[in-house]
């Protein structure tokens, strides 16, 4: 009994600093918290376009615009609170969460718009690029421009 007590509590332990790692303030951690919360918000935005436009009938840009907003409300929360754990003040923040924002959204609707609309290509090709290059793009903007008042 008291060996199975033991083999728990290093498990504990070991599970503990294991994902400890994640938990802090590094790099590396912000790195990973960065994609977790990106990936959520891209997925959202992905999920939503296309079933705005394939299952509902919208038009691809429309749809975009509708699923972005959402992934957008996702990701100043998550970021602020998860990602980078910001203490600083929060109209500051959104403002220029907003600016970062619209620099990502421009990018996806005018993807959408060009190879979907215009081009006739399907809503998954600009859909898939937004999905990996407004993520790179976010992750420097947010670091170098929104969250400067991190706690570290």
């Amino acid at each position: 009994m008291r060996q199975a007590v033991q083999s728990k509590s290093q498990f504990t332990a070991t599970e503990h600093r294991s994902w400890s790692w994640a938990k802090g303030r590094s790099e590396p951690a912000r790195i990973l918290r960065f994609a977790a919360i990106g990936g959520l918000s891209t997925l959202i935005y992905a999920v939503g376009t296309l079933a705005l436009s394939d299952r509902f009938g919208l038009p691809a840009a429309i749809s975009s615009v509708v699923a972005y907003g959402a992934g957008a409300v996702f990701s100043y929360c998550g970021h602020r609170f998860v990602t980078f754990m910001s203490d600083g003040a929060v109209g500051f923040e959104i403002a220029r969460f907003a600016c970062a924002t619209a620099v990502g959204f421009l990018l996806t609707v005018g993807l959408t718009v060009v190879l979907a609309d215009v081009v006739g290509l399907p809503a998954l090709v600009p859909v898939a690029m937004a999905c990996t290059l407004v993520p790179v793009l976010n992750f420097i903007i947010l670091r170098q421009f929104v969250f400067t008042a991190v706690v570290r």
